[in-house]
């Protein structure tokens, strides 16, 4: 439910900036208007995050919530004004396997044809157009149709880039510029990998977090949401005879999936297809073990991460980590990286620092003044009587040298 309201703000919200039957909306969409540039555009455009586990449905449940909206509506009037637009309310786009600033693009353009029914956009992400061309292009079509939302997953593709950070750094900043140029709602989906995106500039972070992120953690074994979702599934099962979901099924359902509900999805499909084939009455403990024994063992490594909750096992797996722990890990590298940069500085000091030796004997030196030595013990308040020699008195005590004048 809070998916869904924040999903149905977010349209909504970005809308209210730009209304079609307003002249600064027509003027907005025009690339070479003057008057756009002179009186600006003011965006309402928010940001939405949603982070988690992969395999915790993510993008199944936004896939949903989108769903309850027409993707595409074709406008001809509104009330008693002609109005002939054609709007994307929203699209989803999936970031590139390598990360690369081209494959993002002929994804835009590919989704925006299978959005709107045609092939006319795709042809616009081939060879013979630039990079920022076709940036241009994605700018101008999302004012065009009235873009309600922009729907990016698998963003943790981006920090697998081949190009390193520089394509991951353009597409970021391009995403800025989008909501703030464009007025267009963004959303970003991925597994906690895609953290550190956002770690590094402030502006970055600060958009990812417009309308606060939305973790998909792993459920805890007490979770009531786990027990719901556990006996729902549970429901649809085609063996001979159903048994019922005791309390021994429960927790070696949970032993064996570790609270994700993917690995809970595979295990009860993968348990009912034994029971049937080996014709067995119904599901046990004992068949759920044989089962993850035999045909789940490529998941055997990060469950068994997750069961350990050892932070350095569970790290080698870097979207399994949970949201708070990567970035409890972010902040303490960003510290030492801190502290490393600190010392190379003091270091740098120390080797470019002019040896007394090397200074020049010929050149006269200014008089100074007398340094005063600091007591290293805490200062007291001294009185002296007026009859008393001042002077011996503070040569006494170490504070003036004897041949000084002050």
């Amino acid at each position: 439910m809070r998916l869904e309201d924040l999903f149905s703000q977010l349209i909504r919200y970005g809308y209210s900036g730009r209304n079609p039957l307003l002249a600064s909306s027509v003027r907005h969409r025009l690339p070479s208007s003057a008057d756009a540039k002179r009186h600006g555009f003011m965006s309402t455009a928010e940001t939405m995050t949603l982070i988690g586990l992969s395999g915790m449905g993510k993008t199944t449940a936004l896939n949903s919530i989108a769903r309850l909206y027409p993707q595409v509506i074709s406008h001809s009037r509104y009330k008693d004004a002609i109005l002939i637009e054609t709007q994307v309310v929203w699209l989803k786009i999936e970031c590139p396997h390598d990360g690369s600033l081209r494959g993002f693009c002929a994804a835009f353009f590919s989704a925006l044809d299978a959005a709107l029914g045609v092939e006319k956009y795709s042809r616009r992400g081939g060879a013979a157009n630039s990079i920022s061309v076709m940036l241009q292009h994605i700018s101008q079509l999302c004012k065009t149709f009235f873009i309600g939302a922009l729907i990016i997953d698998e963003m943790q593709h981006l920090c697998s880039s081949s190009r390193g950070g520089q394509d991951r750094e353009k597409l970021l900043n391009f995403f800025v510029t989008l909501s703030n140029d464009a007025g267009v709602p963004l959303v970003y989906v991925g597994t906690n990998a895609m953290l550190p995106l956002f770690s590094g500039v402030l502006r970055n972070a600060r958009r990812a977090a417009g309308m606060g992120p939305i973790a998909f953690d792993r459920f805890s074994e007490d979770d009531p949401f786990w027990h719901h979702l556990v006996s729902q599934l549970w429901a649809y099962d085609w063996t001979e005879s159903c048994a019922p979901l005791t309390s021994d099924l429960l927790s070696k359902i949970y032993d064996l999936t570790q609270g994700n509900t993917d690995f809970l999805a595979k295990l009860l499909m993968l348990a009912q297809r034994h029971v049937i084939w080996e014709g067995i009455d119904a599901i046990t403990p004992a068949v759920l073990q044989q089962v993850y024994d035999n045909q789940m063992r490529l998941l055997h490594k990060p469950i068994e991460a997750l069961r350990s909750g050892d932070p350095l096992q569970i790290a080698d797996f870097e979207d399994m980590m949970p949201t708070k722990d990567q970035i409890a890990q972010m902040m303490s590298y960003d510290l030492a990286r801190r502290a490393d940069r600190a010392h190379l500085s003091l270091l740098t000091q120390t080797a470019i620092a002019p040896s007394p030796l090397a200074k020049d004997k010929s050149v006269p030196k200014a008089p100074s003044r007398t340094v005063v030595p600091v007591a290293d013990g805490a200062l007291t308040n001294v009185h002296f009587s007026k009859d008393e020699d001042l002077q011996a008195q503070l040569e006494q005590r170490g504070w003036v040298d004897r041949d000084s004048s002050w």
